[in-house]
């Protein structure tokens, strides 16, 4: 099949494209700057000289965007789209029934949703991840000792320094800050879930939007509080979650941290430049005896991209719960997971004392995600380009 992938700055995409190859398809990529997901006419006409003479079976995007669909609706040409993100807030979109759609995403959560609105061209797929290809990098490049590791416990990720709650908190009055914050410091407590999107009443909602913008590019009709909660509270969360837990655990242990973040409010935190996602970020998996994934609130159900960037590597991972772990790995078995920071305080010195069961735990890792959790594995399920 002839398939016109849309390319953004997104990290899976070469894994996915090199697959897609593999398999024999040939591949042609767009990569032209879109100003909306929504509605962008100079993009739609940009898409429209690729695929209006009919010369690509498929368009193939990462995540979803409306305005791809609908031109791909008017030249009746099959797209295919696999979101990394949830809740994707440009699929509350009416574009999501377009025929021609087939829209896969990870979070199973997500998939019930849109089912539940008759929305049959949205599937559920987990994300992968690219074993083979990390390996001959790690073969070519780096060496592992497994008595030599670099680092004790390296995180690398965003710490979300950067986020719209704390613009906005500027702007809104003392009651609303509290509401905000109460709810934040929920959010703080509840491991491996998101509250926050029920904690917005109405009316919480109607008296922050006497202060500040939070409308959304889907318009009217999307869900405010969905779009408040995923774009401004979550990412606050997730920005005081990932600070907390540095500090505690640099107080007690070696931490590594790889990121463009500012980092001024850590404590006791090793703090490297930020790694190139195809050819650093394995090594340093490789090259930490754990591994830590937080991941962000917003995604409740399903299991991040970074889950299986670390297994590939052959890393061993500490990871927060989500539902989705327990129907792909064995906890325990396959990786490790925490509750809460005491929790993960406690896990992370009895994996740093005991190297045989750690090893054993990324080795099994390592080999249930070859077995089962590959880039190929995820487009032979995808039936769309067979």
């Amino acid at each position: 099949m002839n398939i016109l992938v849309y390319r953004w700055d997104i990290f899976p995409y070469d894994d996915i494209i090199n697959e897609l190859k593999e398999q024999g398809h040939l591949v042609d990529v767009l990569a032209f700057p879109v100003t909306s997901h929504i509605k962008d006419e100079i993009f739609e006409k940009k898409l429209a000289g690729y695929i209006e003479n009919g010369r690509y079976g498929a368009v193939f995007s990462v995540n979803y965007f409306t305005t791809i669909s609908n031109v791909c609706h008017k030249y009746n040409t099959r797209y295919i789209s696999w979101t990394c993100d949830a809740p994707l807030l440009s699929m509350r979109n009416p574009s999501i029934y377009n025929p021609e759609n087939t829209i896969y995403v990870f979070d199973k959560k997500e998939y019930e949703y849109f089912k539940s609105t008759g929305a049959d061209t949205v599937k559920y797929l987990p994300l992968a991840g690219a074993p083979e290809r990390i390996s001959r990098l790690l073969n070519n490049r780096h060496h592992i000792n497994k008595n030599q590791y670099l680092y004790d416990i390296s995180f690398v990720g965003n710490l979300y320094d950067k986020n719209r709650y704390d613009e906005m908190a500027g702007v809104l009055p003392p009651y609303l800050c509290g509401y905000m914050d109460a709810a934040i410091e929920a959010q703080l407590n509840v491991s491996g879930g998101n509250i926050l999107n029920i904690m917005l009443t109405d009316d919480i909602m109607d008296s922050a939007s006497q202060y500040i913008n939070i409308q959304s590019e889907n318009g009217p009709a999307a869900d405010l509080k969905l779009h408040f909660a995923t774009s401004v509270l979550s990412y606050k969360a997730a920005s005081i979650i990932r600070t907390n837990i540095l500090n505690s655990l640099g107080s007690i242990v070696d931490v590594h941290l790889f990121t463009t973040s500012c980092t001024e409010n850590l404590k006791n935190v090793n703090i490297h430049p930020p790694v190139k996602y195809l050819d650093e970020m394995p090594l340093v998996f490789a090259s930490s005896k754990i591994n830590l994934n937080m991941t962000i609130p917003n995604i409740e159900n399903g299991i991040p991209q970074r889950v299986f960037d670390v297994l590939s590597a052959g890393g061993f991972l500490m990871t927060d719960y989500r539902p989705e772990l327990e129907s792909l790995f064995d906890i325990n078995r396959d990786l490790a997971v925490y509750d809460g920071t005491e929790d993960l305080i406690a896990k992370a010195i009895y994996y740093l004392e005991n190297d045989k069961e750690r090893e054993l735990t990324a080795a099994n890792g390592f080999n249930k995600l070859k077995k089962l959790h590959t880039y190929k594995h995820r487009l032979d399920a995808m039936q769309d380009f067979n």
